[in-house]
Parts: C-alpha cells; sequence; structure tokens
C-alpha cells in the first residue's frame, strides 16, 4: 500500500464521519469535542484548515459557562477539556475569535488544580477501568504552551504544580492501564521533559515481529491506538525500527473505508467491532512523525552547498528577478543552499526558509530566517511573499493540491511563484521514498491556474547535465 493511499484514506475517513464535530466512530455518529479537539492539528498537519477552522467554531459553541467541554454523555471532563486546548493553540495565530475560549479553557483547568496539586474532574465514569487519573499530564503541555502564548504565568506555575504532584507518585509509569492511556502519560512526560527512555525500551521489547504491540502487559490483543501513540513517541525518542514497525502493522490493518477499529485479536473488547476516530487521527500524527524523521535521518547525505552554474540555479535566478529589499521564501529548504546564493547576490533581500526537518535548519545560514513547518502548513500569514519556491519539495508532500494551494495562499497578489521537480515520463530513473511522487506538467499546470496563478513550464539542466526531460520548472505570477 502506499503511503499517499493511506493517509488520503484516514482524511477521508475523518472527512466522512465529521458532522459539525468529528464522531465518536463509525456506529457512534454523535460529535465528540474531546477528539474533535485535537484532531484540529492534526488537520492542520495534512493540509485541511479550512475544515479545522469549521470544527473549531463548532467547538466554541458547545464550550460550558464554566469554560469546560464535555464529554459525549454530556459531563464536563477537565481531560477532555485539555484536548480541546491543543486545538484551540493551533488556530491561535489565524483565527482570532479563538483567544477568549481558548483563555476560558485554560481558567477552567485551572480551577480544577487541588491545593496538593492533584488535577480534579468532575467525573471519571468515561474511564472505566482501562484508564486513570494519571492521564491529566497529557493536559499540562498545552496548558503550559498556551501560558507562554498568552502570557499567563498561572496557567504555567498550575501545570507544573500538577506535574510535581503526579512525579511523587509511585508506578506512575506502570502499564497497568490500556494501551492507549499509558501512551498519553508517557507521551505527555516526554514533552514535559522527563526521561522516558527506559520505560519506552520496555516497552519496545513487547512488540511483535508484525509490529503490534499488547494492549496490557500480560495480554494478546491489540489497542490500534495505543500502537499509534506508541509510534509517535517512538519517532519522539529516535527508535526509529520499534516506531517504523508500528506505523507498518497499522498500514496492514488499515480498512478500505481508511479507518481501524478500536482493537484487534482473540478476546479484544476495546471497540472491537467499530472504527473509532482517535484510531485514525493518531494514526495520521504517526505518519506525519515518520516522514518528519526521515529528512532528521537522512540529513547527512543533503548537500548545504549547490554550485552556481547548476541549471535549477539559474533558472531560479532567472525567474526571481531583482529581489532587492523584496521578501522570499523557500519551501522546503534543506540546509539552505539556494537562500545562500539568493543572499549574496541580494544582499538587501528578506529570506525565508520553512523545513519539517529541524536538523536542517539547524545547517542553514544564520542570517536567513528560519522556522520549522511543512508545504502542507506554512507558519506565515496570507499574501506574505513577493516570491515563493520549492525545488525538489513537492515531490514529498503526498497532498499535492494542498501544498500547492498553501504555497500560493502565502504568496502576494501578483507575486511569482517556482516549482521545480521531476517528471512523471521518467519515473525509475531514480530511488526514491515510498511517499515521493513525480508528476505530469499539465497536472501542475491545472492546479496552479485553479488557486491563482497562471503558469508555464520548461525542461531545465541539471548539476552536470543538460536538460533531458528529468526536471521541470513550473513559473508563475499570482493573480491579483
Amino acid at each position: 500500500m502506499q503511503l499517499e493511499t493511506s493517509c488520503e484514506k484516514a482524511i477521508n475517513w475523518i472527512k466522512k464521519n465529521t458532522t459539525k464535530g468529528v464522531h465518536v466512530s463509525s456506529k457512534n455518529k454523535v460529535p465528540y469535542p474531546e477528539v474533535t479537539g485535537y484532531t484540529i492539528s492534526t488537520l492542520y498537519q495534512w493540509g485541511e484548515k479550512e475544515l479545522a477552522k469549521d470544527l473549531a467554531i463548532w467547538l466554541i459553541g458547545q464550550q460550558n459557562k464554566d469554560g469546560s467541554f464535555s464529554s459525549v454523555g454530556g459531563v464536563p471532563y477537565t481531560f477532555d477539556t485539555g484536548q480541546v486546548v491543543r486545538g484551540f493553540l493551533t488556530l491561535l495565530n489565524d483565527f482570532l475569535p479563538i483567544e477568549i475560549p481558548l483563555r476560558k479553557a485554560c481558567d477552567y483547568i485551572v480551577s480544577q488544580v487541588e491545593t496538593d496539586g492533584r488535577l480534579n474532574t468532575p467525573s471519571t465514569k468515561a474511564w472505566g477501568k482501562i484508564a486513570d487519573d494519571r492521564i491529566h499530564l497529557y493536559v499540562l503541555p498545552p496548558l503550559i504552551e498556551a501560558g507562554k502564548r498568552l502570557e499567563e504565568q498561572r496557567y504555567i506555575d498550575s501545570a507544573k504544580k500538577v506535574l510535581r504532584y503526579y512525579l511523587s507518585r509511585d508506578n506512575l509509569t506502570k502499564f497497568n492501564t490500556l494501551s492507549h492511556f499509558h501512551a498519553y502519560i508517557i507521551d505527555a512526560l516526554f514533552d514535559l521533559g522527563i526521561p522516558i527512555q527506559g520505560v519506552m525500551q520496555k516497552i519496545a521489547n513487547l512488540q511483535r515481529r508484525d509490529g503490534s504491540i499488547p494492549t496490557y502487559k500480560n495480554k494478546g490483543w491489540i489497542c490500534s491506538t495505543g500502537v499509534a501513540q506508541y509510534a509517535i513517541i517512538g519517532y519522539k525518542l529516535g527508535m526509529y525500527d520499534f516506531a517504523d514497525k508500528a506505523v507498518q502493522y497499522l498500514e496492514k490493518k488499515q480498512n478500505p473505508s481508511g479507518g481501524f477499529n478500536g482493537s484487534y485479536g482473540w478476546r479484544a473488547n476495546y471497540f472491537k467491532h467499530e472504527e473509532i476516530s482517535w484510531a485514525v487521527k493518531f494514526f495520521l500524527d504517526a505518519y506525519y512523525w515518520k516522514i518528519k524523521t526521515s529528512f532528521d535521518r537522512q540529513s547527512p547525505i543533503f548537500e548545504d552547498k549547490i554550485k552556481p552554474s547548476d541549471g535549477r540555479v539559474k533558472e531560479l535566478f532567472s525567474f526571481c528577478g531583482d529581489i532587492s529589499k523584496k521578501k522570499a521564501l523557500d519551501v522546503g529548504c534543506g540546509k539552505g543552499r539556494y537562500l545562500r546564493l539568493l543572499k549574496e547576490k541580494y544582499p538587501t533581500s528578506k529570506l525565508y526558509g520553512v523545513d519539517i526537518s529541524q536538523k536542517m535548519l539547524e545547517a542553514c545560514p544564520k542570517k536567513i530566517n528560519t522556522i520549522e513547518g511543512s508545504i502542507l502548513d506554512i507558519p506565515y500569514p496570507d499574501k506574505s511573499f513577493d516570491f515563493v519556491y520549492c525545488i525538489e519539495t513537492l515531490e514529498h508532500a503526498i497532498r499535492i493540491e494542498s501544498a500547492i494551494k498553501e504555497m500560493i495562499r502565502v504568496l502576494k497578489p501578483k507575486g511569482k511563484l517556482l516549482i521545480i521537480d521531476k517528471n512523471i515520463s521518467h519515473e525509475g530513473r531514480l530511488k526514491i521514498e515510498r511517499w515521493e511522487k513525480w508528476f505530469d506538467p499539465e497536472e501542475i499546470i491545472n492546479l496552479l491556474k485553479k488557486y491563482g496563478v497562471n503558469a508555464t513550464y520548461k525542461s531545465i539542466s541539471y548539476g552536470e547535465y543538460k536538460a533531458d526531460g528529468l526536471f521541470v520548472a513550473w513559473e508563475g505570477v499570482k493573480n491579483e
């Protein structure tokens, strides 16, 4: 199964199972505030910003007067409120109406902190016997982030107080809950800066040959969400083989609909016969981390320099024109080899680079403005740049139309857009990653036109090679 297919199917599952909010499952079509909240950040990463904003608007209408958010049963949960905070934080820079409900939600969480630091919740009924209040650790990273971004120190202080309480407890990381909830605890501790390598190594030791991880230490069945969450943590820790095997297992288990049953195996009893929304969300998150860390892993093989005589460089300079005092963005800038040359020729230009790999960005020239992001989620406002270009980046985007739309979004009217990538008619000449895609030149022309850029294309030279059809340059100008 191709990566693009599995991710697109998962995203389409969310779309088909959303009515104002994301449904609980394929059988329970009730919108679920908690899952809707933390799915917003997932949708942003995969280029579905309009849907993410629609979900946020619905959530604002669901917020209780005290700032909390309820489970599907109508009872407020502190944990659920924290997951909505994650979604609201994703939109904070793009959607102004979100700040007030975000503050209200954070205020509610702070109000639930007891004197000893324990984070209270009005009810634990939905947890049953498969979870306990240790999962409240997963509320703390978004609360701290909100404190920093909203300049509310009391949010940060409250989160630290709660963390001290839980760190004082015995068996904090003991694997005695459903893997899905255990992973909440471990992932939160990682994000809070607490060492978790030891406990994750124990989880890795439980992984089976097919990549699956048991739901409990002494059980044989599998929780799909737990596998995805452990994969995410594995990628964060650099446990790449472990994480890759977990993701491969999930790909094989993915239903034709794009969804995942809650659990698999003999005596499985966690939503075994229905597809749950949070499994899809964490599957997409795991794949995002798979792609992100693949570039971190391959960072040593990427060059930080390129010869000015290279045909790709010549095309860049030929099309951009004099960008002195103008703003230009390199999408997928890697180590900044094109930005270096642009800065040398146009020292007064304002150059920016965005890349999914922080390790790549660390190699960029210090005089370049760089930020971590992806071609599907460029962290800059609409109409920010006079010139946007991506060279051998679109092929990694997976969701090509969304990537093109996103680049055009940050381009000013009358701004120039340059894409250099490979022609599908030459596919097979080079070894590529599973998620890479080469292009029919007319396909890209049509997508550019759809989103307001009139463009042309041509074959260009590259390296020491003459133009032979492998590399194509698409040049366009955005309509007013």
